[in-house]
């Protein structure tokens, strides 16, 4: 039996490949997806932050900190020789037990010609019970991954009670109107990286940023859409459902070309440290 094939322990694993099986979660549990490149995992600090963050929300005490984290992240990375991939960590209490695992998962990452033109997208009505905490919600996981393989969509955008779109089901979501930013608030989102690294790089471009939910009814007045996350990036949106929206404007090209510096940025300085 490989280690690809074994039950987690309350010790944890490390994942040796990415064909583990999504399991049925019953008790509290937490999650956290890394994107690795060219054997750096990406943003790692602040993913850190981020799951203690949710750990704090649940009440939860994780006797892990981030050097002992991010050497399972290394272990899981030389053990699998993947210098490529999404990487999961999922922490459970079942009862008494506590389960942790790291283990690489599968991706799907934009071709170059979603980049170019856009990608498909719907609305779904559905809310996070907890928004702020990256908790396993399978309910509306499940009815999205539903809606995404029956209209070929890549992503859904979730629509709360009062008719306002607030994230994707794996990722954030912004608009842009006259080079102005909308997006949800953080308190009605989960804040992923990306979303907080974008946000960084709208500031150092001087755009404004509205933190504001965008109704489902007002799309169509709007010029451009574009999801962030973990596997996108930042990912121009071409359709919401029916409604198709008019080539990418150039201020979401610069925004793209300032992020994909800043995580080349990262990416370097990592790997100039390792060789000190």
């Amino acid at each position: 039996m490989n280690k690809a094939d074994e039950i987690i322990t309350d010790h944890g694993i490390v994942a040796e490949a990415d064909s583990r099986k999504e399991q049925t979660i019953s008790g509290p549990s937490v999650y956290e997806v890394i994107r690795v490149v060219d054997n750096v995992a990406l943003f790692l600090d602040d993913h850190f932050e981020r799951l203690m963050k949710s750990f704090r929300i649940l009440g939860l005490s994780p006797e892990m900190d981030y050097v002992g984290f991010s050497l399972k992240i290394d272990e899981l990375i030389q053990l699998n020789q993947k210098t490529e991939g999404n990487i999961k960590f999922l922490y459970t209490v079942e009862g008494n037990i506590i389960k942790w695992s790291f283990s690489y998962i599968p991706h799907s990452y934009p071709s170059p010609r979603d980049y170019l033109h856009g990608v498909k997208t719907g609305l779904l009505r559905a809310e996070r019970k907890n928004p702020n905490a990256k908790v396993v919600q399978q309910t509306v996981r499940e009815r999205a991954d539903q809606l995404i393989a029956e209209q070929s969509l890549y992503e859904v955008l979730l629509v709360d009670r009062d008719g306002l779109i607030t994230e994707g089901s794996r990722s954030n979501v912004f608009f842009v109107k006259d080079e102005v930013f909308y997006t949800a608030q953080a308190s009605k989102v989960l804040v992923g990286i990306t979303r907080q690294k974008v946000m960084e790089c709208l500031k150092e471009l001087n755009f404004r940023v509205t933190e504001e939910a965008v109704a489902a009814s007002r799309i169509n007045q709007f010029d451009a859409v574009f999801l962030t996350g973990t596997s996108p990036k930042v990912l121009p949106v071409r359709t919401v459902d029916d409604y198709v929206f008019g080539p990418i404007p150039d201020c979401v090209r610069r925004l793209m070309e300032v992020y994909d510096d800043r995580v080349n940025q990262y990416i370097q300085r990592v790997q100039s440290e390792r060789k000190i």
